[in-house]
């Protein structure tokens, strides 16, 4: 359930709802102000479960939340609205610290109003957090300051629900962050490098977020389905992308550049599949490739060094590769790096990332591309990064694991508060 440390940091007071302030409220039965509520946007309820401490049950509950997200993805997806969350590391400043820090901004300021400066919210800190996954609202980050040990933080920007793992020992490449919808349970998933009598040694773990969950050891191991001897001939993107339908729920990576490698977090398996065809000409002209999930299906996007275009398709029955489709070729001459696709409109504009958080609009049908508008006081940290950046697209949702009680430290409140204006 949601936390109330929001409210007690706020000082606000719970108290019984006042009959003679609702008694137009009384009036209604039960069932019809969970259905009024449930049309209001996140954001709003999580200021409305301050009202009284009926709201706060009810808006706080399992079966709420569950439905206030089915709600929104088959009727008013308003009613939780996308958000782009940017990590990367700052300068280091005049002490010599480097800091980590997050961005956040409206998907729908951008697509709404691309001239307008979109605001970002800024949030610094002086620990590694690395962002893992987004998945129905939630963020998981892993805490790697030493390469050591690390613990799994979940955070839900909109609520304010913090919680971090149990520690474990070794350092986590690749990982990834789902829903596991046969347990109707959130995971997180990395391969733990730590070093053996024999040289570094790898083990796959999953932890479930629950109250009394603990780190688990899973026997499976991807080297050897894909026919890899050894580590070194591993070439895995760092992060995998989350892919949720109602048959599976899996979390994806390109591997060795022509196989998708990807982990069911039902059934705890590892399995893979090829990636489209490309003329072999081009193969080493192939700047990058990048996964994503445009309209509900699962996508990548090549990057052509000598022609400077982009080719993005889709797969369109997951797990079938003979589905891949081509969706758009996209020229990204004048750009210092290809695109980075996040999310397809219906009318057909592509937003992409490039650069150190560079957003672009690319309007399949005109061909044409749009640069937005970022607010330059907040941003000229996102684009000065001095190490790797990571871009995910969020829900605001009041989601967070069933029967989870945020237990956020000091540490991590210092993190994630939000840089002051400078006057």
């Amino acid at each position: 359930m949601p936390t109330d440390h929001n409210d007690a940091a706020s000082g606000t007071e719970l108290v019984s709802c006042p009959t003679a302030r609702t008694r137009q409220l009384a009036e209604l039965s039960e069932d019809m102000i969970m259905e009024i509520l449930l049309r209001l946007p996140a954001r709003t309820l999580v200021s409305l479960r301050s009202v009284c401490k009926s709201w706060r049950n009810l808006i706080s509950s399992p079966d709420f939340t569950r439905n206030h997200l089915r709600s929104s993805c088959l009727r008013d997806p308003s009613l939780t609205p996308l958000r782009i969350v940017c990590y990367n590391s700052w300068p280091f400043s005049s002490t010599g610290v480097r800091y980590n820090g997050i961005g956040v901004v409206s998907l729908q300021s951008i697509m709404d109003n691309p001239s307008e400066a979109t605001k970002v919210d800024y949030f610094r800190g002086q620990h590694n957090y690395r962002i893992v996954g987004s998945c129905h609202g939630l963020l998981c980050f892993f805490d790697d300051h030493d390469n050591q040990n690390t613990h799994g933080i979940l955070w839900n920007p909109c609520t304010g629900f913090t919680f971090q793992s149990p520690q474990l020992s070794g350092g986590t490449f690749p990982s990834g962050f789902g829903y596991d919808h046969l347990s109707d349970s959130y995971k997180l998933f990395g391969i733990i490098r730590k070093k053996g009598p024999s040289g570094v040694e790898y083990s796959t773990r999953i932890y479930t977020f629950g109250s009394t969950s603990s780190w688990r050891r899973i026997d499976d191991s991807p080297f050897g389905l894909l026919g890899i001897r050894t580590s070194s001939h591993f070439c895995m993107a760092e992060n995998g992308v989350f892919f949720g339908s109602s048959r599976a729920c899996t979390i994806n990576w390109i591997v060795n550049h022509h196989v998708v490698l990807y982990f069911d977090l039902g059934k705890e398996t590892y399995a893979h599949f090829t990636l489209p065809d490309t003329d072999s000409s081009d193969y080493l002209l192939i700047l990058c490739k990048k996964l994503c999930v445009l309209r509900n299906c699962l996508s990548v996007c090549y990057g052509y060094l000598r022609t400077q275009h982009a080719i993005v398709w889709q797969m369109k029955e997951y797990g079938d590769a003979q589905s891949w489709t081509k969706l758009a070729m996209i020229s990204f001459r004048g750009l210092v790096s290809p695109l980075q696709p996040f999310y397809l409109s219906e009318t057909d504009v592509l937003l992409a990332v490039f650069s150190s958080f560079k957003i672009v609009l690319c309007n399949l049908n005109a061909g044409s591309l749009d640069f937005p508008v970022i607010d330059e006081e907040k941003n000229h940290y996102l684009s000065q990064s001095v190490g790797p950046w990571m871009a995910y697209i969020y829900r605001e949702s009041l989601v967070s694991p069933n029967g989870l009680q945020s237990n956020s430290s000091k540490m991590l409140l210092r993190f994630f508060k939000p840089k002051p204006t400078v006057s």
